[in-house]
């Protein structure tokens, strides 16, 4: 690994698999926006003493996510690629058809999503993706209830008359309704195979739906603009949803989703992890930060006590194990045993 990938080096991914482990990933600060080239860390302080574990991947990290034992983990790519056992150079398996600039991809965009359901992968992403791996290296698309048509689109934007022609505006509203949905699904929770949730967005519309085991559930939200970000499952009965906006919903496929009754505000909410009775959601924008909220209140304030002052913009992770919260931010790792907040070291930030 050379220095020049890691001297100045951004976090972008992360995953606590225990209350002494942590997985994250990196890229170079000016690397672009898709760029391939990722380094996964594993931070491990077991036994009382810190140690750093370093691989170099030629991936682009979109997620990670702890394995059934917890002892390793499965790394995805934005592009479909899966790699498992990251740190004894395990296997790397491909969703076929899936991703942007990869052989084989058809034109549905990113993967954004991965959760283990019953001992299964489920993935989901652009253009309406839901990807299962059905057995050891191979993945088939879940339903193509929602999976975007690029070639339909393709053919739509022939007869568009250019911009300048009067008859552009006409065309322009006509079309919406013969525009081939292009859902994103930025998360994918599940109780079982047949209970499993997704959250996302189209165009500025928020998407929830829920696949019983055969069919896929378009499923009503009284919000009228927002993105869903992520899924928290307490129980059949007792789903959270959080999104941009400061959205908080909570429900059920059963019973419905409802707004959550919070004060106005803008934040970006990343993901939702319960902690010591409540809900911590990092947030990393307008006006960002670590949130928690008590469900037995709908109080929603700022996590007590505070984050240490950020070296980086923003956090976009908190996972909690145990009585340890973990939260990972751009160029901050905190690490909460309940008391008191610690900043772990990166070597490399």
């Amino acid at each position: 690994m050379t220095e020049a990938l890691i001297e100045k080096s951004e976090l972008t991914r992360a995953c606590a698999a225990s209350e002494q482990s942590l997985l994250v990933s990196s890229v170079v600060e000016s690397s672009d926006l898709y760029e391939p080239d990722s380094v996964v860390w594993k931070y491990d302080r077991s036994g009382g003493v810190s140690q750093w574990e370093d691989r170099k991947v030629a991936a682009h990290v979109e997620r990670i996510i702890s394995s059934a034992d917890s002892h390793d983990y499965v790394v995805m790519s934005s592009e479909g690629e899966v790699i498992f056992d990251v740190f004894s150079g395990g296997a790397i398996e491909r969703m076929t058809g899936a991703g942007t600039w990869i052989d084989g991809a058809k034109g549905h965009g990113r993967m954004l999503a991965l959760a283990r359901i019953e001992d299964t992968l489920y993935s989901s992403g652009n253009g309406g993706q839901i990807y299962v791996r059905s057995q050891p290296n191979q993945w088939r698309i879940l339903t193509n209830d929602l999976l975007f048509d690029p070639d339909a689109h393709a053919r739509l934007s022939k007869t568009a008359p250019p911009t300048d022609d009067p008859r552009f505006l006409q065309w322009l509203m006509e079309s919406r309704s013969k525009r081939p949905r292009n859902i994103s699904f930025h998360d994918i929770n599940g109780l079982s195979h047949d209970a499993i949730y997704l959250c996302g967005v189209e165009g500025t519309k928020p998407v929830l739906c829920f696949w019983d085991g055969s069919a896929l559930h378009e499923l009503k939200v009284h919000l009228e603009e927002a993105a869903l970000t992520g899924i928290h499952i307490e129980h059949a009965d007792s789903v959270w949803i959080c999104g941009r906006e400061g959205v908080l919903l909570h429900g059920s496929y059963a019973r419905g989703f409802t707004p959550v009754n919070l004060r106005q505000q803008l934040n970006l909410f990343h993901m939702i992890t319960p902690y010591r009775g409540k809900l911590v959601l990092p947030s990393s924008v307008r006006p960002g930060g670590l949130f928690e909220f008590d469900p037995g209140t709908s109080d929603l304030r700022r996590f007590s006590p505070a984050l240490p002052k950020l070296r980086g913009e923003y956090i976009f992770y908190a996972g909690a194990v145990g009585d340890v919260l973990w939260v990972v931010g751009q160029k901050d790792i905190f690490r909460f045993d309940g008391s008191e907040w610690e900043r772990i070291e990166h070597p490399r930030l």
